[in-house]
C-alpha cells in the first residue's frame, strides 16, 4: 500500500476534520506540521502548487483541502 502523508498546521480547522475522516476510516497516515518544518512546507508546495493546508498525498496523487468525494476516490 502506498504511504499517505498529510500536511497540516495546528490552527487549521479543516486539518482536524480531515484527520477525523481518516481515523474514522482506519486509514494510516503520516502527519507533517508544516508550521514547524520549512523543508516539509516547501515539499508540500512542490507537490501541490499550494501553500494552503490540509494537503493529503498518496503516491503521485494529492487532495487539497477537505473534499470527501475526492478523498474517497483517492483512498480506494
Amino acid at each position: 500500500m502506498e504511504e499517505i502523508t498529510l500536511y497540516t498546521t495546528p490552527t487549521c480547522p479543516w486539518c482536524g476534520k480531515l484527520k477525523d475522516y481518516l481515523e474514522q476510516r482506519g486509514v494510516d497516515y503520516q502527519e507533517i506540521d508544516v508550521s514547524e518544518d520549512t523543508h516539509a512546507a516547501n515539499e508540500m508546495v512542490e507537490v501541490s502548487g499550494q501553500r494552503s493546508v490540509p494537503v493529503l498525498v498518496k503516491g503521485e496523487r494529492y487532495v487539497i483541502g477537505y473534499d470527501p468525494d475526492s478523498l474517497e476516490r483517492m483512498l480506494q
